[in-house]
């Protein structure tokens, strides 16, 4: 059995002298392994890669050939903020997927994000990636209408427990159990990065609530570091 596609690459480790399991991330397969012999380039998290695989069945392992297309590193050396979004957004996927289920829209927005890291704006393009993630586990937030008047307007709350919005008047005498639900969100319009801030605790929220269901892993530490990083440079 063999196929090829393009792929994400979400973890590398060692496994002899000259070969690592590497675990890649494609459109049609989702989140599959499998043994990458030799180490004539460097392979590295957040590379976009033409991968081939081939095994005996597709239960195997498999082994790998990887040919590099895009290389996010290559560019961010010197920016750590976005080598720990890339470090993030590999680790949920790699902790937060089930093996061999495709996560097509999943994949076009991690792909979108590596690709704007070197761009103004890859915030909110990370933030996009969360709400996809959450969106394609089942814990999609709904910021359509509001989930008491259906008004499409005012939008100003989000629940905790449903990550349904309400208008602020319905959700102003609960506003100290409910979320503020930032603008960018909704009007895609420009965002500061108190609004990432704000927009991140409402997706970790989600996300421990999904991680805590399925595991006993935490979220990535990377993504702590980034929230960290983030709330300094806010300070400034």
């Amino acid at each position: 059995m063999q196929w090829q596609d393009q792929c994400i690459i979400l973890s590398t480790r060692s496994f002899s002298e000259n070969s690592r399991i590497i675990s890649v991330f494609n459109k049609s397969l989702g989140k599959t392994s499998g043994l990458l012999r030799g180490l004539k380039q460097p392979v590295q998290l957040g590379d976009i890669a033409s991968v081939a695989w081939r095994g005996r069945n597709n239960d195997s392992l498999g082994t790998l050939s990887v040919e590099n297309l895009f290389s996010s590193f290559a560019f961010l050396f010197n920016n750590p903020l976005e080598i720990l979004a890339i470090e993030s957004a590999c680790t949920l996927c790699l902790y937060g997927l089930p093996e061999k289920a495709p996560h097509e829209q999943l994949f076009e927005s991690m792909k979108t994000l590596l690709l704007k890291l070197t761009q103004k704006g890859w915030l909110s393009a990370y933030v996009d990636f969360e709400l996809q993630f959450l969106a394609e586990v089942g814990l999609g937030l709904d910021l359509s209408k509001c989930a008491v008047t259906g008004k499409k307007e005012g939008l100003f709350y989000i629940s905790p427990k449903t990550g349904k919005a309400v208008i602020e008047e319905v959700g102003e005498k609960y506003k100290d159990r409910l979320f503020i639900l930032p603008q960018f969100l909704l009007k895609k319009t420009d965002s500061t990065i108190s609004d990432i801030l704000c927009a991140l605790q409402i997706t970790e929220h989600f996300l421990k609530m999904y991680f805590c269901g399925i595991s006993s892993k935490d979220l990535p530490l990377s993504r702590s570091y980034l929230i960290e990083a983030l709330s300094a440079e806010e300070l400034k």
